[in-house]
C-alpha cells in the first residue's frame, strides 16, 4: 500500500468532528473535498485496489478519461487497531487494517466524475479513524452495519 508517512501531521488542523449526512452539496470550501490521483501514480495505487471491480476505474485513469480519488486512512493515537472498507459508489476497497502509520488508497470516485459530489462510506469494525480529505473526517465508531458516510465534492478537470 501507498504509505504518506507526513500525511497526519500535514492536515492534523483539518478534522472535522463527526460524519456529514445532511445530503447537501455546495461549493464550499471546507466541504469534504477528494484529491485526483496523478497519472503518475495510478501504477503504484493499484495494490490499495480491489483487483476484481476496479479494471473499468483503472482503464480509465490510464486512458486520461476519469482520475480516481485517493483518502489517507490513519487511527488516532490510543485507539486500537481496526478494519475498514471504503464504498465509493458501486466499488467497495478491500479490509484494510487501520494502524497510526498513514495508508494511501485509492478509489474510483464515488458518484459519475462531472457531477463533482458524492458520498463515501467507511464500514467495519474501528474506533479513532481519521480519513484525509481536504478537510479530514474523524470517524469516532465503525461498528459493522451500515457504517458511516459523508458528502464529497471536487472539481471535474481534465485528468491529465
Amino acid at each position: 500500500m501507498l504509505i504518506v508517512a507526513a500525511a497526519g501531521a500535514a492536515v492534523t488542523g483539518l478534522i472535522v468532528a463527526g460524519a456529514v449526512t445532511s445530503g447537501r452539496f455546495g461549493t464550499g470550501a471546507s466541504e469534504p473535498t477528494l484529491a485526483a490521483l496523478a497519472p503518475s501514480e495510478i501504477a503504484e495505487a493499484i495494490a490499495t485496489l480491489d483487483p476484481n471491480t476496479s479494471q473499468q476505474a483503472v482503464a480509465d485513469a490510464k486512458a486520461c478519461k476519469v482520475p480516481m480519488a485517493w483518502v489517507t486512512l490513519v487511527k488516532q493515537a490510543g485507539s486500537p487497531d481496526g478494519t475498514v472498507r471504503i464504498r465509493a459508489g458501486s466499488y467497495l476497497s478491500p479490509p484494510v487494517r487501520v494502524t497510526e502509520v498513514p495508508q494511501r488508497i485509492a478509489l474510483p470516485y464515488p458518484a459519475p466524475y462531472p457531477t463533482g459530489h458524492g458520498v463515501l462510506w467507511v464500514v467495519g469494525a474501528a474506533s479513532g479513524v481519521t480519513i484525509y480529505l481536504t478537510p479530514g473526517w474523524n470517524v469516532p465508531e465503525i461498528n459493522g452495519g451500515a457504517g458511516a458516510s459523508i458528502n464529497v465534492v471536487w472539481t471535474p478537470k481534465n485528468p491529465c
